[in-house]
């Protein structure tokens, strides 16, 4: 009797330690591979934020200086406006524009001159910038002195058209002999005419000096300029 309780002792101890054996396993694979389990709320492959701590994680990329920058707009008609000192070296005459007062064939300024066949021509400093002809660029109008020896000087108007940022003659106006230009003055968008202030005088009156202050306008009607009319008021030098 006493020996029927022994093994059933024995059994029922044997059957524990089996189950404890077997929770414990069970406990340690729990969190694979032997790893402690995560904490709640955090991922077990979750990494620490770039950019923390010296020499850890990866600075996010910096834009390029000019990635923000907008592109560089064109001038009215697809470019620049021309300047009046551009005037300085471009050409007066040309294949197919007939300057007045010059002599024949091709003839550009250089550096604001030129000479030839003894004949001068200067370009004046009176100069405006504007549409004159009307493809929305802004192009010139100047005053020209030409001198062909003695006491003549012969003064007239140029309008340059911008081809692309160069100064291309298209009209011309011819103001007669020592009639010195006093202002040059372009209006644009609209109407796209030139005043022009320039000293003269009247038919009858002698070519050596002046009476009239004349304030005239002008538009290009290629190959001349145009003149609209004018205004005048007495001049006394």
């Amino acid at each position: 009797m006493n020996g029927k309780r022994s093994r059933a002792a024995r059994a029922t101890w044997l059957v524990t330690v089996l189950a404890l054996a077997s929770v414990t396993v069970g406990c340690r694979d729990t969190g694979g591979g032997g790893g402690s389990a995560p904490e709640p709320g955090k991922s077990a492959g979750a990494s620490k934020a770039p950019g923390k701590g010296k020499g850890k994680g990866k600075e996010s990329a910096k834009p390029s200086p000019t990635a923000s920058k907008k592109p560089t707009k064109p001038g009215k008609g697809g470019s620049g406006a021309l300047t009046c000192d551009q005037l300085r070296n471009a050409p007066l005459q040309t294949s197919s524009f007939r300057f007045p007062d010059a002599p024949d064939g091709t003839v550009a300024f250089t550096d604001g001159r030129w000479e030839g066949d003894g004949v001068v021509i200067e370009l004046q400093p009176q100069c405006g910038i504007g549409d004159m002809t009307g493809d929305s660029a802004e192009d010139a109008v100047a005053a020209v002195k030409v001198t062909a020896g003695g006491t003549g000087k012969f003064y007239g108007l140029v309008t340059w058209r911008n081809d692309a940022g160069s100064p291309v003659p298209v009209a011309a106006a011819s103001l007669g002999d020592r009639t010195p230009v006093v202002s040059v003055d372009v209006s644009s968008p609209a109407p796209r005419q030139a005043t022009v202030v320039y000293l003269t005088r009247g038919d009858d009156e002698p070519s050596a000096v002046v009476t009239i202050r004349r304030s005239a306008v002008y538009r290009v009607t290629e190959p001349t300029l145009t003149e609209l009319h004018h205004s005048d008021t007495p001049y006394t030098p």
